[in-house]
């Protein structure tokens, strides 16, 4: 009989005594330098860790911030965590400064999670300096945790799916962050959904390049391969950042069958990779390659698959999804389906309707999938809080097992969003913030309900806003687009262009380009455009751009601008 998996403890177990370490996770720090943990070792070190925490006090209740330099370190202490029954909290600290700013950044996740220790490698503790005095919580090294822990001591803590495995703090773009609370049921119904909508499971290689204190990297490369017995291949962000085209010669050097990147990083190796290359590459083994995080563009997908032909990826891999850090998974495509792209009547989108026509005004969406049977998911008026029919947008409402019980000590903000009734129905929903539609069973995601632009009564998208902006001029690079109040435009565009790309381009005459371009295109009274240097704009750790605290950024001064009207004049402030 098949041991029911109830926790995420229970999952790396049996994949440690089913498979040993003949699968587990390979880990590139630089192109040459690999090391490998096999879910035995990973499931060894896991008890070693956890009986150390439980010498000193720490179990089921107590949470531990987590700050490493090593990815497979993480992946030792997230589950020396878990196997403690505490939850634990990832730090961002690669890249995060020395000091003062790396000291602020980990005291105020400690104090926001409440944590009762932090555990941290010797290089972050040299990083920290005299600021560790500051953080308030014991700091613990992971070397001495490993060396004081005996794995056949551990004791297997009294834990179940209620029991909270994480907590991950939002990126804040449309709001301020809280602490998403991750249970081990979420986490164990998340990787089977993965293994239905990706086939995830032990034949599969997931391979990937996400950093691992965000959600994309440290649960598709390190804790469902766990849960599900996948091989799983990671390198660091740096790599990928460095050698975009990195990412697509693992795939094919391990046959990788699953991979997840945002639109972005299509666009980067489309880009970027040469014929020579290419020529080099195999993606045949491919399943899934799922594109999530931010809006896919059709004109990405064309340009991606008409580049990488020759290495045998085919249209129907290319799989985008729909997922948050609070539902983790909601909606996909699988295997078998075909990838769906829908062309829709621009006015009836702005409108609210999505209208099929491909005639002219007609805009291009790629849909993102479906939701499997175990996921439910409502299509619901923001202001009336009604069901809409099919082709009418509303907000995404979610329920299912993935979706977490709410904020850390945030109640407040959790009855607004989670545990919601709907008439006729028993199930109980988070209301997602995303605006979608559905027709003919696919999901097509249409925007955020916080950042949707209103002009005179139309609802703009600002994703359509900056790929227009793209399509003036090549030096046109990613942006973000937002209302404004208080400006002598209605509308803001930022956008970075590198020096490389402008060239001999006056940028206040690109500007006013790009500002003609869309003013026309969109019927905007006004719109203000500020062009910045390459790599400027406020990013979240997978590259998706946050409008909002862009907009914050200007009106603060401190985005460097080699070009910039329409907005209000920044004063500085005098004592």
């Amino acid at each position: 009989m098949t041991q029911e998996i109830i926790t995420v403890v229970d999952g790396l177990r049996k994949s440690a005594r089913d498979l040993g370490n003949d699968h587990g996770i390979l880990y590139y720090s630089t192109p040459e330098t690999t090391t490998y943990r096999g879910y035995a070792d990973l499931d060894e070190n896991a008890r070693r860790i956890a009986n150390a925490l439980a010498k000193r006090g720490l179990g089921v209740g107590d949470t531990v911030v987590i700050g490493l330099t090593d990815a497979l370190q993480v992946a030792d202490a997230a589950f020396g965590a878990m196997y403690a029954g505490l939850a634990f909290v990832p730090a961002p600290v690669a890249g995060y400064g020395t000091g003062p700013q790396l000291g602020h950044t980990v005291a105020r996740i400690a104090a926001t999670s409440e944590a009762s220790a932090l555990l941290v490698d010797t290089k972050v503790i040299d990083r920290l300096g005299d600021t560790i005095a500051d953080i308030g919580i014991p700091v613990l090294v992971l070397e001495d945790v490993l060396a004081e822990g005996d794995a056949d001591a551990w004791e297997q803590p009294a834990i179940d799916g209620d029991t909270i495995a994480y907590l991950l703090f939002t990126s804040g773009s449309t709001g301020d962050p809280k602490g998403v609370i991750t249970t081990h049921r979420n986490v164990v119904a998340t990787a089977q959904t993965t293994g239905v909508l990706f086939q995830s499971n032990r034949d599969a290689t997931i391979v990937g390049w996400a950093p691992m204190h965000h959600i994309m990297g440290l649960a598709t490369q390190v804790i469902f391969p766990a849960v599900n017995g996948a091989q799983a291949i990671a390198c660091a962000t740096e790599l990928f950042q460095r050698r975009p085209i990195f990412w697509l010669q693992l795939i094919s050097k391990h046959r990788g069958t699953m991979s997840p990147a945002g639109n972005f990083a299509f666009d980067l190796v489309t880009q970027l990779a040469t014929d020579e290359q290419i020529a080099d590459l195999d993606l045949s083994s491919l399943i899934s390659l799922f594109s999530g995080s931010e809006p896919v563009r059709p004109s990405t997908l064309r340009a991606f698959l008409a580049r990488f032909a020759p290495t045998g990826i085919t249209e129907k891999m290319v799989a985008p999804v729909m997922g948050m850090t609070e539902a983790m998974m909601i909606s996909g495509k699988f295997p078998e389906d075909d990838l769906v792209i829908s062309h829709f009547d621009s006015a009836e989108l702005q409108a609210g309707h999505l209208v099929p026509s491909t005639g002219e005004g007609s805009v291009e969406w790629v849909s993102c999938g479906r939701w499997p049977d175990n996921i439910h998911v409502r299509i619901v008026d923001p202001e009336t809080l009604a069901v809409v029919p099919d082709g009418e947008v509303g907000e995404i409402w979610v329920a299912s097992a993935s979706v977490s019980p709410g904020y850390f000590r945030r109640p407040d903000a959790t009855a607004e969003t989670f545990g919601l009734k709907l008439p006729g129905d028993d199930n109980a929903y988070m209301r997602t913030g995303d605006l979608a539609a559905v027709i003919d069973g696919q999901l097509y995601v249409t925007g955020r309900l916080k950042e949707m632009i209103i002009i005179r009564g139309r609802n703009l998208y600002p994703q359509d806003i900056e790929a227009a902006a793209r399509t003036v001029h090549p030096a046109v690079g990613i942006g973000a687009a937002f209302e404004l109040a208080g400006h002598p435009s209605v509308v803001g565009l930022a956008f970075e262009a590198s020096a490389e790309a402008l060239g001999d381009t006056d940028p206040d005459a690109l500007a006013a380009q790009v500002r003609e371009t869309i003013v026309a295109g969109f019927s905007l009274p006004s719109l203000a455009v500020m062009i910045v240097p390459e790599g400027a704009l406020p990013r979240t750790p997978t590259g998706k751009v946050r409008r909002q605290p862009t907009r914050q950024q200007i009106e603060a001064g401190a985005l460097p601008a080699l070009s910039s009207s329409g907005f209000n004049p920044v004063h500085a402030n005098t004592p």
